[in-house]
């Protein structure tokens, strides 16, 4: 039957022949490094793909865009983001969220 590659560190039958033969020093060196290149490979894979990251303000800006949400809905929306996440954006109150009721 033939190996199926899935992304990750495939063994081949040269490779298994030999770590067969290993004592515990040469075993654990061998798994050292393989540790080593899959964690020096995570570390390239984020700072390849940075995270793209969203304000307070824009956020809100999304959620206002959506149709059927008014300033009441979206003063909610932030209370409760607010509420379960802490502040967003600066503390100055919009003129959407005064007099709302939540």
């Amino acid at each position: 039957m033939a190996k199926r590659c899935t992304g990750g560190y495939t063994t081949t039958r040269e490779v298994y022949k030999t770590v067969k033969k290993y004592d515990h020093q040469q075993f654990d060196e061998f798994c050292t490094r393989i540790y080593t290149n899959g964690f020096n490979d995570g570390k390239k894979a984020v700072v390849e793909k940075p995270i793209k990251a969203i304000n307070g303000e824009q956020l809100m800006e999304v959620i206002g865009e959506v149709k059927g949400v008014g300033p009441a809905l979206k003063g909610k929306i932030k209370n409760a983001i607010e509420a379960k996440l802490g502040s967003i954006g600066n503390d100055e109150k919009s003129d959407e969220q005064e007099g709302t009721a939540c």
